[in-house]
C-alpha cells in the first residue's frame, strides 16, 4: 500500500510539472489580434439606416439609348396628318427636320412663332408637335382671350419657359422620361396683355378660391315682348277651340298687363268671332273722291316754330349722319390696365380652362417643379386627364 501511495504522488508531481511547462510556454507566445467588426452589421444591430452607404444607380438617361431612326414612310405620313390638322387654324410656323437622338425626338415637328387670330406672339418660338399646336390654338381662342376680354383686354404674348428638350421628368437621371423629350409639351411661365403689362405666374398664382371674371349682365328683355312669348306659349299649350280670348300687350292707367282670358264655350251653341280690328280714323279731313281740289287743312296753316327744326316734305329722306361722327364712335377703347387681383383671377380661370383642352395640365398647385410656370401636354391616357 506503501508503494501504490507513492506511485500516486510522483504521477501527480508529473501532471503539475507538465501543466507549469505548457503555461509558461504560452505566456511567452503572443496571441493572434481580433478580427474588426463589421459596421454594417453594427448599423443593422442599432436600427441606424441612414450610416449605410447609399447604393450608386447608374443614369438612365433617355439621350444615351441607341438611336433608331425615323423611317421615311412614317414621316411623310406624320407630315400629311400634320397639315391636315394646321389647315383649319391660323398660325406662324416653321415645318423642321425630323428628330431623333436615342428615345427622344418627333417624325414631323414644327417651330411655332405666333399663332391665333388675332395672332399671340410665341417668344421665344416653340418646337412641338402639331396635336399640340391644334391644342394650343383651341385654348387661346376658347379660354385665354375670353377670360382677358372680360378683364378689358387681350393676350399678345405668351412667354416659352420650355418646349422640347431631351431628359427625364424634373431632369432626374432615373425618372421616367419627360413629355419634353417628344415634342409633346410646353411651359409657359408669363403672360404679356395688350397694355403692355405682363404677368408671371410666380408671384400671380393665387393659392385659394378664386371666382371667375364675371361679365356685365345683359340688359333686360322688353316687356312687351316677354308678355307676346307667354301669351303665345299659353294659347299653344292650351286648346282655345271656339272660345273667345282677349289679349292686351299695353299697361292702361296703371294695370298690369292683361292675362288671357279664356271662355267656356257651350257645345250647343255656335261661337261667336271676336271683333274685327278697325284701322284708326285719320285726323286729317278727307276729301271727295274725283276731286283735285286743295282742302286748308289746320296743320297746313298753322305757324312754325323757330326753335324746332320743320320735318322734311313727303318724298324726301332724312339727313344722313356725318362719316366723320361715325369713324369716332367705331373706334375701339385703349385696353384696360389689369390690376394685381385681375392677374390672380386670370391665372386660376385659364389653367382651369385648359384642363379641358390638354391632356396633362400641371401648374403651382401640383408641386414645388411647377411654382413657376403652367405645364401643358398631349399624352394620351386610357380612363384619365391629370389637372393640378
Amino acid at each position: 500500500m506503501t508503494r501504490d501511495f507513492r506511485f500516486g504522488l510522483i504521477f501527480g508531481l508529473a501532471l503539475c510539472l507538465a501543466g507549469l511547462v505548457v503555461a509558461e510556454t504560452q505566456a511567452q507566445e503572443p496571441l493572434p489580434p481580433l478580427p474588426d467588426r463589421n459596421p454594417a452589421r453594427s448599423a443593422e444591430r442599432a436600427g441606424d439606416t441612414a450610416l449605410l452607404p447609399a447604393p450608386q444607380e447608374k443614369p438612365n438617361l433617355p439621350g444615351d439609348k441607341p438611336t433608331v431612326a425615323w423611317t421615311d414612310p412614317k414621316v411623310v405620313a406624320a407630315r400629311e396628318a400634320c397639315a391636315e390638322m394646321l389647315a383649319g387654324i391660323t398660325l406662324d410656323y416653321e415645318q423642321l427636320d425630323p428628330i431623333k437622338k436615342g428615345l427622344c425626338g418627333a417624325p414631323a415637328p414644327i417651330l411655332v412663332k405666333s399663332i391665333g387670330d388675332p395672332a399671340v406672339k410665341i417668344s421665344p418660338p416653340a418646337t412641338m408637335r402639331c396635336t399640340l399646336a391644334v391644342a394650343l390654338d383651341a385654348w387661346l381662342r376658347e379660354a385665354v382671350q375670353p377670360a382677358a376680354s372680360v378683364l378689358g383686354s387681350r393676350v399678345v404674348t405668351l412667354r416659352n419657359a420650355s418646349s422640347y428638350k431631351c431628359r427625364n421628368r424634373y431632369g432626374g437621371a432615373n425618372t421616367r422620361i419627360s413629355e419634353h423629350a417628344f415634342a409633346n409639351a410646353l411651359d409657359i411661365s408669363e403672360f404679356e396683355f395688350a397694355s403692355g403689362q405682363r404677368f408671371k405666374v410666380l408671384g400671380n398664382w393665387p393659392y385659394g378660391a378664386v371666382a371667375r371674371p364675371i361679365a356685365p349682365e345683359p340688359p333686360l328683355p322688353n316687356p312687351h315682348r316677354v308678355a307676346d312669348a307667354a301669351i303665345e306659349r299659353a294659347m299653344a299649350s292650351e286648346e282655345t277651340t271656339g272660345a273667345i280670348v282677349a289679349v292686351s300687350t299695353r299697361p292702361s292707367f296703371g294695370n298690369a298687363l292683361a292675362a288671357v282670358t279664356k271662355v267656356k264655350t257651350n257645345p250647343f251653341v255656335r261661337p261667336t268671332p271676336p271683333p274685327v280690328a278697325r284701322p284708326p280714323l285719320s285726323p286729317l279731313p278727307r276729301t271727295s273722291s274725283g276731286s283735285d281740289r286743295k282742302v286748308r287743312t289746320p296743320i297746313a296753316g298753322a305757324k312754325s316754330n323757330p326753335f324746332v327744326s320743320p320735318l322734311p316734305a313727303p318724298g324726301t329722306s332724312l339727313p344722313t349722319q356725318e362719316p366723320e361722327a361715325e369713324e369716332a364712335a367705331s373706334e375701339p377703347s385703349p385696353p384696360r390696365k389689369l390690376q394685381p387681383e385681375d392677374a390672380a383671377v386670370f391665372m386660376r380661370v385659364v389653367h382651369n380652362d385648359a384642363c379641358k383642352t390638354f391632356e396633362t395640365v400641371l401648374g403651382p398647385a401640383a408641386n414645388a417643379a411647377h411654382k413657376d410656370h403652367f405645364h401643358f401636354d398631349m399624352k394620351k391616357r386610357r380612363y384619365v386627364k391629370i389637372c393640378e
